[in-house]
């Protein structure tokens, strides 16, 4: 991949010549570039695909969207005659609305038309002509599979926050959305170039890796720097301790991150009842109502003195007014959840003011693990998982491709034109064998499969755009006297259950086959609080070695602690690996137990790892990999896989190569002056 560096920055006057028709409509207010924008509107203008990468804040969207506007400015006049020309694709419904409203006014001096698209709109009218199409992947594969003569005139796809994406079921899912949407330009314009492709990002691990995977031959547009982040760690024993803290911070506006709904109902409940000074309290997570959703962004920005709960769902840069600060209760699990979280906080000034609340020892060693990485060069840090496409997201890419079909069918060469190279021809026959036997397809004519009667299930249902999320058919909460959506929940609940729902106590009216309603309860005791499907959290490798480097542990050391009862191995692995060296250990005859991200139990004394053997880890690895697919985010549709692609998969991920090298290379001591340090993170 090419790459353009500060030095060679295109002088703003020259860059201001290029952009005619869109310098009025995206720069007159500010009257200035910003050093991104004078980097990427150059490449872009010249049709070069590119990845842009810069902190939040710094204009972005803008150093894309406007060389875009001007590139294809009398197409995007005319969406009568030309159709959709720009494709920007968001990771959350939230920046699809947020960046709706930030181009409507913009463009709003223009005949320019935009159009947002989620699950929360209106279907798509073709008899209104829109020129920019504003999604989420899902809301683009459902608009392929019924309207696909939309993307007939596309000359352009953005990709906002690919960090977000990339190396997920969701990027699988849009690597194979792209060579689907290519398809169909080159079917409508024989001889026309295929879509110019544009990703965007405040932090990318690895820029040439992303820009390969989403790009074709493009340029890396990278500007250093970011604010520096200010944070203070204050352990949290109970929310009494928050209280305090908020009165002492005094902030007007505060954000408040937990990690599960839980949780965040937990908080938002005592908050409600214990608030050190007035302030309007929100709550706000995914599986809350759209229209709630909304209502809760709107009036927070719109609040002077406010408070809000959130989990993950606010962390991206949907606008919500001015935050003052930003406070964490417990450690996010990774670092771009860390970055995401606390650069939502004070944006429009030089610093990053974030206030840490571990609720235990080894929370507090993970928020000092965070804020060294996030204050490391990229080149230092270090990972275990190595990138592999998932091949559960073909499953449901046949799904779709079946429905979007004129003959209802899918023929394996239409799943070999989507798929990466990696994933051979045999493994897509072995798949449509394993969904034949599982009674999701059926052949058909020579050489083609139809649906069959457990996917015509899901199609009814609408229920085949998504990689991610809860398992197909899963419950409805609903309200109990108009019938509104307010979340999906992972399981079914009884007549007169009283569940915690946005901070309040819900019963559970009546219930039918999906569905069950809710409404207001007289009672304020409640039975359980409304569950929702998640997998369990994995603690990186990069974030283990980090707390190892916290102790002034050097790389490749393992750290030994004795005990009466046997011996603990501190190997800094993070999560998946810890798993597996445990699972090593155990078929060397070792009695072992993995207990953390960081350490597992012996029960006998150990000076050194056993010989490393890679026919015993290679069938450890495979014998673990189905117990281990949650942990590594295998996809929704994982489990209909046939055990000799499903096993492949994730074994590609747990990168054995480089785990035997790391296991080869370990050095195991006994570090006196750290004791009591390592006895807390047994915990």
């Amino acid at each position: 991949m090419g790459s353009l560096s500060c030095g060679l920055m295109d002088n703003s006057l020259a860059v201001k010549a290029r952009i005619p028709h869109t310098w009025s409509l995206f720069f007159a207010r500010h009257g200035r570039f910003t050093p991104v924008q004078v980097q990427a509107i150059p490449p872009i203008l010249e049709g070069k695909d590119s990845l842009v990468i810069a902190a939040t804040a710094s204009g972005k969207t803008e150093a894309v969207i406007a060389p875009l506007v001007e590139r294809f400015w009398t197409q995007l006049n005319r969406p009568d005659e030309y159709g959709v020309t720009i494709l920007y694709i968001c990771p959350t419904r939230a920046l699809v609305r947020d960046l709706y409203m930030r181009l409507q006014m913009a463009l709003s001096d223009s005949d320019i038309i935009a159009l947002m698209k989620t699950g929360d709109t209106a279907a798509v009218s073709t008899q209104r002509p829109f020129s920019i199409l504003i999604t989420t992947p899902e809301s683009t594969d459902s608009l392929l599979t019924r309207v696909p003569r939309l993307f007939t005139s596309l000359r352009s796809i953005v990709i906002d926050e690919i960090h977000l994406f990339d190396d997920t079921p969701r990027g699988d899912h849009v690597r194979c959305l792209l060579p689907r949407i290519d398809r169909i330009r080159q079917y409508a314009y024989p001889e026309s170039e295929p879509p110019q492709r544009i990703a965007l990002s405040a932090t990318v691990a690895d820029p040439d890796g992303v820009a390969k995977r989403y790009l074709r031959k493009g340029v890396v547009i990278e500007i250093p720097g970011g604010r520096e982040i200010v944070a203070d760690v204050v352990p949290l024993y109970d929310l009494t301790e928050l209280v305090q803290a908020l009165a002492q911070r005094r902030a007007q506006k505060s954000l408040i991150f937990c990690n599960t709904r839980a949780e965040a109902e937990k908080t938002a409940v005592y908050l409600r009842q214990n608030l050190p000074h007035h302030a309007e309290l929100f709550v706000h997570y995914s599986n809350l109502n759209a229209a709630m959703r909304h209502e809760v962004e709107t009036r927070f920005a719109e609040t002077a003195v406010a408070i809000c709960v959130s989990t993950s769902t606010l962390e991206l840069g949907i606008d919500i007014g001015s935050v003052d600060d930003v406070v964490l209760l417990g450690a996010p699990y990774h670092l771009t959840s860390f970055m995401q979280r606390i650069g939502r906080g004070g944006r429009r000034t030089e610093q990053t003011r974030v206030l840490c609340m571990p609720q235990s020892p080894q929370e507090w060693a993970r928020f000092e693990a965070l804020l060294a990485l996030a204050n490391a060069p990229r080149e230092k840090r270090v990972t275990s998982i190595a990138y592999a496409f998932r091949p559960a997201v073909l499953i449901q890419q046949i799904f779709s491709m079946i429905k979007q079909s004129p003959t209802g069918s899918v023929r394996i060469a239409d799943i070999r034109r989507i798929a990466p190279p990696e994933i051979s021809s045999e493994d897509i026959r072995r798949i449509l064998s394993n969904l034949t036997f599982a009674r999701y397809i059926q052949s058909g004519r020579l050489g083609e499969w139809k649906p069959d009667i457990e996917l015509q299930e899901l199609l009814d249902r609408h229920d085949i755009y998504s990689n991610i999320g809860a398992q197909p058919l899963t419950a409805t909460a609903v309200d109990a006297y108009t019938g509104r959506t307010i979340a999906q929940t992972d399981r079914m609940y009884n007549k007169g259950t009283v569940v915690l729902f946005g901070g309040q106590p819900m019963v559970v009216v009546w219930v039918d086959k999906y569905r069950f309603g809710l409404g207001p309860s007289q009672r304020k005791t409640v039975d359980d609080i409304l569950r929702f499907q998640k997998g369990g959290a994995a603690i990186p490798y990069e974030v283990s070695q980090a707390v190892a480097s916290g102790l002034n542990l050097q790389t490749g050391q393992m750290a030994l602690l004795p005990d009466d009862n046997g011996v603990w191995l501190f190997h800094f692995w993070g999560t998946v690996w810890g798993e597996l060296l445990t699972a090593v250990l155990q078929a060397n005859h070792l009695i072992a137990e993995a207990v953390n991200e960081h350490c597992l139990f012996l029960r006998r004394p150990l000076d050194k790892l056993p010989p490393w053997d890679t026919a015993v880890a290679a069938d450890v690895a495979q014998k673990r990999a189905l117990a281990l697919a949650e942990r590594l985010e295998m996809g929704r549709f994982h489990k209909l896989l046939p055990p000799d692609v499903a096993v492949p998969a994730i074994m590609r991920r747990f990168n054995l190569v480089e785990f035997g090298q790391n296991y080869q290379a370990a050095q195991l001591i006994v570090p006196a002056d750290i004791r009591e340090q390592l006895t807390i993170l047994t915990g």
